[in-house]
Order: structure tokens, then C-alpha cells, then sequence
């Protein structure tokens, strides 16, 4: 007796031919959506770079670096002077201390002082500083932001440089 079914038929079964086919649509959008994404991440950051510039500017950084030796002899002559010195930011006044080896106030020195921010070189002020007395060098600072600013001293007398550079946070 036969057997009767009830049941649809079932769909023939696909060959391999049929699913190579399929699988075959897939991979090329697979592999284009791998490039589109490692491309919009590119162009992400490229786009980041550019609306950002570096703020970090050496001028004639080769020179510079040619001269490495002679700022090295300048430093050993500075160590020679054994002097020492103190920055700090009171009340709206930049206040220089420059002590000599034995302790004693360096007077008569020509002093300049530069507040280089940390962030933007536009931020960057220089002020004279004018001499006060025992050894103290002043000037009156009006930075345009508070801030963590790197101060660079540059004090001169009688042919001997003395710099110095020190953190302080203010305005």
C-alpha cells in the first residue's frame, strides 16, 4: 500500500553550486564594509589632526641642534657661578631672587622674564623685570588666563648669564 502524506511537499534540497552562489553576494560586502570602516577611522583622525595643530614650536630646530655643544659649555659656566635663584608669582607680581655662591644678593643684573603656557603659544607674556633690591628682581603680570605657566628667567650682569625655569600656577 502506498503511503499517502498529508504534508506539503518539501522543498528540494539547493546543490553547492546554489550556495557557493549566495555566499559568494556576501564577501565582497563584507570586505568593502572592512575597508569603509578602516577608512572612516582615518579620515576621522586626520580630520582631528588638522583642527588641532601642534602648539610645540622650535624655531630653526636644526641650528638648535647643531649648537647642542654650546649650550651644554653654557650651562657648565652657569654651574661655575654657583648661583642660585627663586621665582615666584605674589599678588599679581612676578618676585626674582638671584643669590650668588656664598649666599650674598646678586644686584646690578639686567633681568626678563617669560611665561610660556602650556597650551598656547598666542598665551606666551614677557616682562622686564626691575631691580628692588637684595638681590629681588619684580614685575607687575596680568596673564591673560590661570594656568600651570612655565617661567624662564634670563638675568645678565657684567657678561654673566644666569637663566633659570620654573612651574608655577597662577594669573
Amino acid at each position: 500500500m502506498p503511503a499517502t502524506s498529508s504534508s506539503p511537499e518539501l522543498a528540494p534540497r539547493p546543490t553547492q553550486a546554489e550556495i557557493d552562489r549566495r555566499r559568494g553576494r556576501v564577501v565582497p560586502w563584507i570586505i568593502g564594509a572592512f575597508y569603509v570602516t578602516f577608512m572612516a577611522g582615518f579620515i576621522s583622525f586626520v580630520v582631528i589632526a588638522f583642527h588641532n595643530p601642534p602648539n610645540e614650536i622650535t624655531a630653526q630646530a636644526y641650528a638648535k641642534g647643531l649648537a647642542y655643544n654650546d649650550i651644554l659649555a653654557k650651562a657648565e659656566t652657569q654651574a661655575k657661578l654657583g648661583w642660585t635663584s627663586q621665582t615666584v608669582l605674589q599678588g599679581g607680581r612676578v618676585v626674582f631672587t638671584l643669590r650668588d655662591a656664598d649666599g650674598r644678593p646678586v644686584d646690578g643684573a639686567s633681568a626678563r622674564a617669560w611665561f610660556v603656557h602650556p597650551n598656547l603659544k598666542d598665551l606666551d607674556r614677557a616682562f622686564d623685570l626691575r631691580p628692588e633690591g637684595e638681590g629681588r628682581y619684580v614685575a607687575s603680570v596680568d596673564l591673560p588666563t590661570a594656568s600651570l605657566w612655565t617661567v624662564h628667567v634670563s638675568a645678565d650682569r657684567d657678561g654673566h648669564p644666569y637663566q633659570s625655569a620654573t612651574t608655577l600656577g597662577g594669573r
